[in-house]
């Protein structure tokens, strides 16, 4: 009787932990680079070095998910993105944790390991649908970056959109998806002055992503709409609203798509953007990629600009591929000195993941 109960509880114990399932995944992604920069004072300055996240985002991910059972599930995710390259100018920076700052594609500064942070939550999943809390994806960064260059260069993104990622404090819940369509909610809590701690707590607006997605066959189609809430009455804290629609559909010989983007603070419309974009496969495993973007800026600066992108990709396998990209940068109206004028980009690399 006694040895039955200890294999009984054994057997427990080994489906319990199968119900249980960590996964460390990753993505290594440098390239060489050569880049010439025209700035809004008409100098000109030619770079060649060793660039990070051309194609994917070099990262060290931890993901799991336990079968609560009930039809439930808890899943978490932590990412923490890295510099292949740890210190592009060779002088060594402390191990502090800031936030790193990118020129040209080189870093000036921060830590080499979760310099930039990444995607971190854990999540509720069941037949409502899921509720996530911490930093998840924004709906509106998939819908920003449906192009074949994704969030990476070439693909206009901060460009020709706001450039939404992920916002800490968040809390999002995603509907089941019923007839192609899902449906996303993100809030963001606002914070308020605090002064009194020792490193001072300082006012940050609240958010809120909303996006329906819908896919069918070979038509993806995203709506996103991300508000800002006001934190003062400068032109900079007042609310502002970023939409998003991008639609693609794959024809087998090509997958084609075009979004549209605008920007609205105070009621009025500041910014417009377009963007057209394909993905054609040319033989085998190789692709040929192509990106035209632009946005209409209606503000007093008028700083419009367009952004034009190809690029060859050859994959190895599922898990390692090459690259080649040409991307082309124009800003309209540069009035300071150290603004960007114009920039091209020509670059190679290789990316794995595993």
């Amino acid at each position: 009787m006694k040895k039955s109960l200890i294999a009984l509880a054994a057997l427990a114990a080994t489906t319990a932990f199968a119900q249980s399932t960590v996964q460390v995944v990753g993505v290594f992604d440098p390239s060489v680079a050569s880049q010439e920069t025209t700035y809004g004072n008409n100098n000109k300055v030619s770079q060649q070095f060793v660039r990070n996240n051309s194609q994917g985002t070099s990262q060290i991910t931890f993901k799991g998910t336990e079968d609560l059972g009930g039809g439930l599930k808890a899943n978490f995710l932590f990412e923490n993105d890295f510099d292949t390259r740890f210190d592009a100018y060779g002088a060594g920076f402390a191990n502090t944790g800031a936030a790193s700052t990118l020129s040209g594609g080189v870093k000036t500064g921060g830590s080499n390991f979760g310099s930039n942070g990444g995607e971190q939550f854990l999540n509720l999943e069941g037949g409502f649908g899921k509720i996530a809390l911490g930093a998840p994806n924004t709906p509106s960064l998939f819908s920003q970056s449906a192009n074949p260059f994704g969030t990476k260069i070439g693909g206009a993104f901060g460009v020709v959109n706001s450039g939404k990622v992920r916002t800490n404090n968040t809390v999002m819940y995603s509907t089941p998806t019923m007839s192609g369509f899902t449906g996303h909610l993100a809030y963001s809590f606002k914070t308020v002055v605090d002064a009194n701690p020792t490193a001072a707590i300082p006012v940050v607006s609240d958010k809120t992503d909303i996006g329906l997605f819908y896919a069918n066959g070979p038509l993806v189609a995203m709506f996103t709409s991300f508000k800002t809430g006001a934190t003062g009455s400068t032109a900079a804290t007042l609310e502002k609203t970023d939409n998003n629609l991008t639609a693609t559909y794959d024809l087998g010989v090509a997958k084609l798509g075009a979004g549209y983007f605008t920007q609205k603070q105070t009621g009025n419309v500041d910014k417009q953007g377009t963007q057209l974009f394909a993905t054609v496969p040319l033989s085998g495993a190789l692709s040929l990629l192509a990106s035209y973007a632009q946005v209409d800026d209606k503000t007093a600066t008028n700083a419009d600009a367009k952004m034009t992108a190809v690029g060859l990709k050859y994959a190895f396998s599922k898990m390692t591929s090459v690259y080649a990209r040409y991307v082309d940068q124009t800003n309209d109206n540069i009035t300071t000195a150290s603004a960007v004028k114009k920039q091209t980009t020509a670059l190679v690399g290789m990316m794995t993941a595993f």
